[in-house]
């Protein structure tokens, strides 16, 4: 039990590292958002994380530029460094090149190209799949949704088959119903923090969480955030484990860039409602939503 709280308190500060990366993050400050002595602070947060805190900075602010290289592609270079915590261009470049081997430009440039490839394919109806195996994944609509308050249940590790999200889940299950909270019209948000194009398999980072009651105290190891609320692209999806993963990128990569809206520096999350899954498990229903704004 004691270990879970050291992971509760570490959890907290990567989750303010993401919120708060274009801010100057120092191991002090760190520190205490994660209520532990400055002095030993970088030596739990590696335990834990198993990466040095400043590298674990550096990653995230790396990775999240890469991917808004590719999803604002009208944004220039360094308005993305300095959104992501880069004081100069000359500091992120170098950073960048360190971290991918290629500039930001062509960064930029490989992954447009990768995309009107992807776009010919289609048109040609030689690499999409038909319209009923991909959950319907264009019928996309434009919501303002509520905030959610949730507690949440981190796994870390690759997304996809063969993971440890089912059993993640099934933890969930077990510490909400103990609870009272797995209730039939509960609503549970599952969250994948990172991009697997960019982010290293072993270091995606999926939280299962459930919507909690205004003054509900969460235990036993558990987290509790606040997922922002705002206008989102919606998409009713229904499909298994291998569809979820083609509908994202078919948001970001065909209704996205004719929708004029871009990303939001906001967390997307697949909203399950009631009992989502299929007797079977092989199925499941869920709401994927995008945070934009106008473009």
């Amino acid at each position: 039990m004691h270990r879970d709280e050291y992971v509760k308190r570490v959890n907290r500060v990567i989750d303010h590292i993401r919120a708060h990366r274009a801010e100057e993050l120092s191991v002090e400050s760190l520190a205490r958002v994660a209520a532990f002595s400055p002095f030993h602070f970088h030596r739990i947060f590696k335990a834990i994380a198993g990466e040095n805190l400043m590298e674990h900075v550096q990653r995230i602010r790396l990775e999240s530029a890469a991917s808004q290289l590719v999803l604002r592609p009208q944004a220039d270079i360094l308005e993305i460094a300095m959104d992501n915590g880069f004081r100069s261009a000359s500091a992120f470049a170098r950073a960048f090149k360190e971290r991918f081997a290629m500039s930001a430009t062509e960064w930029r440039k490989a992954s447009q190209a990768d995309r009107n490839r992807c776009e010919a394919e289609r048109k040609a109806g030689e690499a999409a799949p038909p319209a009923e195996e991909q959950g319907g994944v264009m019928n996309v609509t434009v919501k303002n949704l509520p905030a959610y308050r949730v507690a949440y249940l981190r796994n870390i590790g690759p997304y996809g088959p063969g993971s440890g999200i089912p059993d993640l889940w099934r933890r969930m299950e077990r510490w909400a119903s103990a609870r009272d909270l797995w209730t039939a019209d509960r609503l549970c948000l599952g969250i994948a923090h990172d991009d697997p194009m960019v982010t290293e398999p072993s270091k995606c980072r999926y939280d299962a969480a459930i919507v909690i009651p205004a003054g509900f105290d969460a235990d036993g190891g558990v987290n509790v955030a606040d997922v922002p609320g705002g206008k989102h692209a919606v998409l009713e999806f229904a499909g298994g484990v291998q569809q979820i993963g083609p509908a994202w990128g078919q948001i970001y990569g065909r209704w996205l860039p004719e929708s004029g809206y871009q990303p939001d520096d906001r967390i997307g999350f697949e909203l399950y409602k009631g009992v989502a899954w299929d007797a079977d498990g092989s199925h499941f229903r869920c709401d994927i939503c995008v945070p934009i704004r106008p473009l």
